[in-house]
């Protein structure tokens, strides 16, 4: 068993593995921890965040394959059209440093903040609190459980088309996939979601389809109808 295509790609080509042994079952996520049980003002105002700016927020390790120094000049490069962004960085890692130069040498000392480590009961509150949660990630992506975390809670996950986070959002929001993994890419459909030129799942919607496609029960019947037939 493994949680996406993508895995069940290498699998098959790296090491031969016939598809007719493989079974994708994804990754669940747990639909009473993360939740839409919060306004947004409510939880900007739990985590004293802004108020009257638009939010995205990106819980990551601070390492070089999850994409934060993209991620930074996208913000530097939309800021001008979107002076009101805001973006919330939730992680510890051996880039905090260089990350924190590059924010300050991009001009974005009124547009980034770094959270550091965020406490687990922060992290609903978190995803709840922003507009969008950003996935920069630039490899090594194997299934992307930020992507259903935050969907649960209601906010909707715009991603770069690494691993299987793709396989997440493709049935639900295809618009939230970028085109590539470079700044350009990211940029584009940040500006589009932020103006409104691409359409932003509801609320309601992205916290339906979470819970409906990856809720606990299902996956685990899932794997055990796998059970079964072995």
């Amino acid at each position: 068993m493994v949680l996406s295509k993508a895995f069940g790609t290498i699998l098959h080509q790296e090491y031969h593995i016939p598809w007719s042994k493989i079974n994708v079952i994804p990754g669940g996520v747990d639909t009473s921890r993360f939740q839409a049980n919060l306004s947004r003002q409510e939880a900007r105002s739990q985590l004293n965040w802004p108020q009257d700016r638009k939010i995205l927020f990106t819980p990551r390790r601070l390492v070089n394959r999850m994409g934060i120094d993209i991620l930074l000049s996208a913000i530097a490069k939309i800021k001008s059209k979107l002076p009101d962004v805001w973006l919330a960085i939730a992680g510890k890692g051996v880039l905090r440093d260089s990350l924190e130069k590059q924010a300050t040498e991009l001009g974005l000392s009124n547009h980034v903040q770094f959270l550091g480590f965020l406490p687990d009961e922060q992290l609903p509150i978190a995803y709840q609190a922003a507009d969008i949660t950003v996935v920069p990630s630039q490899s090594l992506e194997g299934f992307g459980l930020i992507v259903l975390e935050s969907l649960a809670c209601g906010t909707p996950v715009l991603c770069t088309p690494i691993g299987g986070m793709p396989e997440i959002l493709a049935p639900f929001s295809p618009e939230l996939i970028t085109e590539d993994t470079d700044v350009d890419a990211i940029a584009l459909k940040l500006e589009g979601l932020l103006t409104g030129k691409i359409s932003i799942p509801s609320r309601n919607a992205c916290r339906d389809y979470a819970a409906t496609n990856f809720n606990w029960t299902k996956i685990a019947q899932e794997v055990r109808q796998v059970i079964l037939k072995s």
